[in-house]
Parts: structure tokens; C-alpha cells; sequence
């Protein structure tokens, strides 16, 4: 068994295609077809079978398939970790964040850190902050830029960040002009919320509550999967929200929402996390000690 048929059978159970899979593999379809084959015949199983929402792995399938992520996944941190060992540091940086410290704040640090080490490899993968915590505690990626903590010791986490929660309106709402915002008010209007599993939701959650109000308290018209959805919808006069500041003045700015200047925003923090058994992986090492330095 070679890592070249596993990666191939990942990327089919993943894409569920063939012919998907061998384009991010640069590979042909014919190829790709017969390094299953080949692992197919090798196990004694079949481990494909067709569906009606495309290619899906059996139930053996279901097994190879986690146990060949494990193995790729492993081999690759070995790969990164012997290039410590070289003078120059390569490999590759999974991160994971969630929207806001996703769009505003990590991209500068990969820069600075790109400066330093022009031969690692490094992709974002954006979610929000429960799905980041799950892919990191599955090793999918090596650290995670999100909103809230997790009670895990398996878990670093560290603040990075800060930010705070404003309210914002359509043009024109009546809380624009009002002299006293304040909870009884927004209570009135339709609300637009972040998903569950937002860290957003989830400051805004602890904040109604320590004010002796809930979510429920809100008069909610949908649940939005990411900041800018929820700018959009607000823009569209579907209702009001708390955002981050940081996503909020850019729109404010360009005119597509107003923020309620009196209502007194609140705090929140961005954490950086990773996994306690590979902080001292040489790229985790360096990045991390980039971030915190002085």
C-alpha cells in the first residue's frame, strides 16, 4: 500500500467523483481509477459504491476512509517536522478561523510570517468558531484564530485579539436616532442572528444574559452563516444585529448600514488555539512564537 492510492481515495470519498479527484490530484481519470482498484484489490473489499448524490464509500469504505486520513495527516506533520531540521524552514500551515479574525486580522500575520519563511506553504480555511475548534481537535488543521474557548485540555488557547459588538441598522431605523438605546428597544425590531456555533451569537448570548435577557426575548427572523450575509441582510432591511466593529465601519462607511453610536458596544476576544501535543512542531513553533513575540 503506497500514501499515493490513499490520498486518491480520499479525494474521491471527499468530492465524491472521480473525475474531481483526479483534477486536484493533476492526475487523469483512468489513473485515479485504478489506484482504487489497485487499493480495492490489495484490502480484498470494495470500498465505492454509487449513489444517487454520486460516489459513496461502503461501510469498509467508511473505515479505510478515516484511517487514511489519519495516516496522511500524520505523515504530513512527519514531512514538516524533518524540514525542521533543514536550515530553511518548508512544509505546510493548515489554519483554521473563524470570519472576523479570518478576514482582519490573519492575513497580516501570514504575511509577516511569509517574510520570514517564503517556503512554507500556507491556507485559511474559514468557519465558524465550533466547526475551526472540531477540525483542529481532528487534526484537519494546525492551529484556529476563533471568537470563544473550549474547556478541552487536549487545547492551548491564548488571546490574540479584540474586538466589540455594535448595533447596526438599516438607513434611516428609528434606534439611529433614538437619545437612550438601549435592550427594551431592540426587543421591538426584527433581529438578525449569527448561526449556532458562532462566536459572535455567542458573546452576544453571554452579553443579554448578564442584562437578565435572552435570545428568545428577540424578535428573530433568520440565522445567517456569516458576518457579511448578515451586513447584506440588514442592508436589505430584513432587520437589526450586533456585528463586529471591525466588519461594521467599512460598511458603515460605504453607506449600506448605519451603526447606533449611543447603544454602548460591548467587548469581545479572539483566541489563538492549537493542540497541546503539537505546539512544538517546528512550523507551529515558529508561527507561534511570531505571534507572541515581545
Amino acid at each position: 500500500m503506497n500514501l499515493n492510492k490513499l490520498e486518491a481515495f480520499i479525494l474521491v470519498v471527499e468530492k465524491k467523483s472521480f473525475s474531481e479527484a483526479a483534477a486536484a490530484l493533476k492526475s487523469s481519470q483512468p489513473t485515479t481509477s485504478l489506484k482504487i482498484k489497485s487499493l480495492e484489490e490489495e484490502l480484498g473489499l470494495e470500498l465505492l459504491e454509487r449513489g444517487t448524490s454520486g460516489i459513496q464509500p461502503t461501510a469498509a469504505g467508511q473505515l479505510v476512509y478515516h484511517a487514511a486520513k489519519e495516516i496522511s495527516q500524520r505523515w504530513r506533520r512527519l514531512e514538516d517536522d524533518l524540514h525542521g531540521f533543514q536550515d530553511t524552514l518548508t512544509g505546510t500551515l493548515t489554519i483554521g478561523a473563524s470570519t472576523i479574525p479570518g478576514t482582519y486580522l490573519v492575513p497580516g500575520w501570514i504575511k509577516t510570517f511569509r517574510n520570514l519563511y517564503p517556503k512554507v506553504e500556507v491556507t485559511i480555511e474559514i468557519g465558524d468558531s465550533k466547526k475551526i475548534l472540531d477540525k483542529l481537535l481532528d487534526h484537519q488543521i494546525d492551529v484556529g484564530f476563533i471568537g470563544l474557548e473550549h474547556d478541552s485540555n487536549k487545547l492551548t488557547f491564548r488571546p490574540i485579539g479584540s474586538d466589540s459588538l455594535v448595533l447596526i441598522t438599516p438607513n434611516g431605523h428609528p434606534m439611529v436616532h433614538s437619545d437612550n438605546p438601549d435592550l427594551s428597544q431592540i426587543k421591538q425590531y426584527d433581529f438578525v442572528l449569527r448561526e449556532k456555533g458562532s462566536g459572535t451569537r455567542k458573546v452576544m448570548e453571554d452579553y443579554l444574559s448578564l442584562h437578565e435577557c435572552s435570545l428568545s426575548d428577540l424578535q428573530s427572523v433568520v440565522s445567517i452563516g456569516s458576518t457579511e450575509a448578515v451586513i447584506a441582510a440588514v442592508e436589505a432591511g430584513l432587520g437589526i444585529s450586533f456585528i463586529s466593529k471591525l466588519a461594521a465601519l467599512p460598511a458603515a462607511k460605504a453607506g449600506r448600514i448605519q451603526i447606533v453610536e449611543k447603544f454602548d458596544p460591548f467587548l469581545r476576544n479572539f483566541y489563538f488555539t492549537s493542540l497541546t501535543d503539537t505546539e512544538n512542531r517546528p512550523i507551529i513553533k515558529e508561527f507561534t512564537e511570531l505571534l507572541f513575540k515581545g
